[in-house]
């Protein structure tokens, strides 16, 4: 379990009626800082540049897909030890099983609860080494 609260979230996402629940759930109910980049492809600076706690990415985006933006973290030293989060429609059990195997830290299921999504990641963070 980390040593501090989660306060910083970075989330990868292009749909932008997503971002704006994702903000409103995470700075309202969560209280938590949000920085929201809509191109996968310009992620990584953005990341290293906000330093957030934890990574929230979609799986589906045009330019990169979430898992191969993933990867690409993975080996990049200034992101590779950060938490990711995967917020995906892609829900099967297989999915979930391959985002677990590439090292995601959770994954949550689209649709989403706005209320409950702060608790959800407060619970994924809290099982982290």
């Amino acid at each position: 379990m980390p040593d501090r609260p989660l306060q910083r979230i970075c989330y990868v996402e292009d749909d932008e009626d997503i971002q704006r629940i994702v903000r409103m759930s995470l700075e309202r109910i969560g209280k938590m800082t949000v920085e929201l980049v809509s191109d996968p492809l310009v992620a990584v600076p953005a990341i290293t540049a906000f330093k957030p706690d934890l990574v929230m990415l979609d799986w589906m985006m045009p330019g990169m897909d979430g898992p191969t933006l993933f990867r690409k973290m993975k080996q990049l030293p200034e992101v590779s030890a950060l938490p990711v989060v995967f917020i995906t429609a892609k829900a099967t059990q297989r999915d979930m099983d391959e985002l677990i195997a590439l090292g995601a830290a959770g994954a949550i299921s689209k649709p989403f609860s706005p209320k409950d999504l702060p608790e959800q990641l407060r619970a994924i963070w809290a099982k982290l080494p």
